[in-house]
């Protein structure tokens, strides 16, 4: 590959000007500086030189790389997360470092130790607080290292985006009651505290409201769902489509047909219509995901921690079979825009 030097020397410039122009250091405020910048740069792209990634961190003092420890590839949702991310950072030329972890907590560890080595400037996580390196993580949050979850807020001091169901909520109990139910149940996942103590708040208020008994529960695996079916409860609001998948496989064993309300996102909305859903609140994932690259290249440059929180939307049944759903499969996954 053509050096530097031989650059130089086919531009006619000294090693160090050329050196300069292809660090992206020259100004190029006088004409002349200018021209010979962008002739150094033209020889260098028809050779096909590459300048090293290391020396143009070592000069910015940035690898300007965001790493994304999440703990599984194969969910839909979570390869829309890691595709979307990598293309809101490369509209600000950066690159996406991505760490698998699969829950494992010892792998999460290091992980994380290994981005921080690599000299990443800045970390997103789809894994639950509990997951993450406890006297690691206290560290960099007493330093402000920019970490950005999209679990919602956690007992860590990082920023954070959540879905919103002041509005989505309310209307879900409403359109149950109306089916002349007494006692509704509203099962989320465990992992998420105080994100969970917002809806539970939430929920209660609401059921109050429309004379309905409020039956509110935290479940720290999927296949806990497969209890709720058994239990015959007639109304039931559920998250995650994995558990919906679990509990509508049972209800379909049990011959039981409750009115079930699901909550998803735009990437998994496709898994809701194989269901007999009484409606949905659906999440604004795209949203989040690149407000979460935004916010972490923000908190680089020095800027604050936020907890942002976007509008879920309920979709009564008559609504569901109207959406457009993306097909994601062998698709890039913005081409349906």
């Amino acid at each position: 590959m053509i050096t530097v030097k031989e650059i130089a020397r086919l531009a006619g410039v000294s090693a160090k000007t050329a050196e300069r122009a292809l660090s992206g250091v020259t100004k190029d405020k006088r004409r002349d500086a200018k021209e010979r910048a962008e002739r150094v740069r033209k020889i260098a792209e028809a050779h096909g030189y590459r300048p090293s990634e290391l020396a143009l961190a070592l000069r910015r003092g940035s690898i300007q790389t965001i790493g994304f420890i999440t703990d599984i590839l194969t969910d839909q949702f979570i390869s829309a997360a890691v595709e979307t991310a990598i293309d809101e950072a490369a509209k600000q030329n950066y690159k996406v470092a991505l760490q698998v972890v699969r829950f494992d907590k010892e792998q999460t560890l290091e992980s994380v130790k290994n981005l921080l080595a690599a000299g990443t400037d800045g970390i997103i996580t789809s894994c639950c607080s509990d997951q993450l390196p406890s006297l690691l993580t206290h560290t960099l949050e007493s330093q402000k290292y920019p970490i950005f979850t999209l679990c919602g807020q956690s007992n860590y001091n990082f920023s954070s985006v959540a879905a919103d169901y002041s509005q989505a909520l309310p209307q879900a109990v409403e359109s149950l009651s109306r089916k002349g139910h007494k006692k509704i149940t509203f099962c989320l996942f465990c992992g998420k505290d105080i994100d969970n103590a917002r809806n539970k708040k939430i929920f209660f208020e609401c059921c109050k409201l429309y004379g309905v008994e409020p039956d509110f529960r935290i479940h720290d695996d999927f296949y806990q769902s497969a209890s709720l079916a058994d239990q015959k409860l007639p109304a039931l609001i559920l998250y995650g489509k994995y558990s919906m998948r679990i509990y509508q496989d049972r209800c379909k064993e049990l011959n039981f047909h409750p009115d079930v309300i699901g909550i998803y996102n735009e990437w998994t909305l496709a898994a809701a219509m194989n269901f007999p859903l009484n409606g949905i609140i659906l999440e604004q994932a795209e949203a989040a995901v690149r407000m979460a690259v935004r916010k972490t290249l923000k908190q680089i440059n020095g800027d604050d921690i936020e907890h942002y929180h976007l509008a879920a939307k309920f979709l009564p049944k008559e609504k569901i079979q109207s959406l457009q759903i993306p097909d994601l499969t062998n698709q890039r996954l913005f081409d349906f825009h």
